[in-house]
């Protein structure tokens, strides 16, 4: 599903994210292909010294990332298709005034894989019609708690540093990535994700997403009402 509160900006903010991504996994020696048949944009392959796996790669303007679950219970996008890394792109927005920067994150597949089945567990139990199909949201940089839910599996940016900042600045190498690419690799893609910016003020949708993540419900359970 197309995220119609995507701006311009902040698609392209995305693919500069992405690429990002790559050029970490290129300054770390590896060889970058995409992943035939797979039909996941933001799969790569990476190859080095003889060895070769599956790499995820997300990005994050809000500094919370997720994968959508499976019927069967695998996590899309991961378990289907044998990752083993995870890299995740994050924006720097809690450095107010500073420039620009993506904060690269590499985790082993097999911790975020945990952390998603933790948190996925206590929304469940908290509400048993969960919906997540959309994505099963951890925060990078939360600190890790049972309450609020949202929380729940949170902190693995804390746990994994950066291996590497980078700047905004600079063209986007990926020319092949088109918005369906990024609006995949952003958060999941498909949700109403993309913060609002300041000029556009907090959406209806975005707010019904925020609550919902901190509650633990599915986002149609919020009903809001504004009076004049």
């Amino acid at each position: 599903m197309t995220n119609v509160f995507a701006t311009p900006a902040k698609i392209q903010t995305g693919k500069r994210l992405f690429d990002i991504g790559i050029e970490y996994l290129e300054s770390e020696g590896y060889e970058i292909t995409r992943v035939p048949k797979a039909g996941k944009k933001s799969l790569r392959r990476v190859a080095k010294n003889g060895r070769e796996f599956n790499v995820a790669v997300r990005t994050s303007q809000d500094q919370w990332f997720a994968f959508p679950r499976g019927d069967d219970g695998s996590w899309l996008g991961m378990d289907d298709v044998d990752v083993e890394r995870v890299i995740v792109v994050a924006l720097n927005t809690r450095e107010e005034g500073k420039e620009q920067i993506g904060l690269v994150h590499d985790f082993p597949a097999s911790e975020v894989r945990d952390r998603l089945n933790r948190n996925y567990a206590a929304r469940l139990a908290s509400n048993p019609d969960l919906d997540i199909s959309h994505g099963n949201w951890i925060s990078l940089y939360g600190v890790e708690a049972k309450e609020p839910i949202s929380l729940v599996g949170a902190g693995i940016g804390l746990k994994h540093k950066p291996v590497a900042r980078i700047p905004l600045l600079g063209t986007s190498a990926e020319t092949e990535l088109d918005d369906e690419d990024y609006l995949e690799a952003d958060e999941s893609g498909e949700n109403e994700t993309v913060e609002a910016s300041a000029d556009e003020g907090l959406t209806i949708p975005e707010a019904k997403r925020r609550l919902a993540i901190t509650l633990g419900v599915d986002p149609s359970a919020i009903k809001i009402s504004i009076e004049a």
